[in-house]
């Protein structure tokens, strides 16, 4: 599978600080490694953009490191741009982490699958031996009704979260 991260998104939800705070370089070095990490410990494709002006320079920059694609967009451009590029270029063969919903709605337009942030980490976490509680803030039991009446089975999810949840299924699994 070939997966393309929001790099500085996933920092952000990683440390939970605004990346203003942060140290960028360090914060990507680290990401960078558990990506790398985790890209032995699995079959999938990775590729990690970052807002190449954070990087400093204005020309786009590529990289790789343990079996990861690290790209960094070039001025004028940024990741989101860049990451709904390739979701054009894929479409339906690729899956995006990101959690912002601008990224989401383009890249379905294309095909692609969207996970959020969160799960994908859980996702790493986990597959880093490393224990994760996902679900501990959703609400078992009934879905809340609908105004309007729907035709089919009401307990099939529709189909874009069919296949989002078959994606992070394969995550697992893979």
């Amino acid at each position: 599978m070939r997966i393309a991260l929001d790099g500085y998104n996933v920092i952000a939800t990683l440390t939970g600080t605004a990346l203003d705070f942060l140290d960028l370089e360090k914060e990507r070095e680290e990401l960078n490694q558990l990506l790398a990490d985790y890209r032995r410990a699995s079959s999938n494709r990775l590729t990690v953009v970052y807002d190449g002006a954070f990087a400093g320079s204005g020309e786009p920059r590529s990289a790789a490191a343990g079996g990861v694609e690290i790209r960094f967009s070039r001025a004028g451009q940024n990741a989101d741009q860049y990451l709904i590029n390739l979701a054009r270029q894929y479409g339906s063969g690729l899956t995006i982490v990101s959690s912002d919903r601008e990224i989401a709605r383009a890249a379905e337009g294309f095909g692609a699958v969207v996970l959020a942030t969160a799960d994908f980490i859980g996702v790493l976490l986990a597959t880093l031996q490393t224990t994760v509680d996902l679900d501990e803030d959703e609400p078992t039991g009934k879905a809340k009704r609908h105004l309007t009446r729907k035709q089919g089975n009401p307990k099939r999810l529709g189909k874009s979260q069919r296949r989002r949840k078959k994606r992070l299924q394969a995550l697992w699994n893979g």
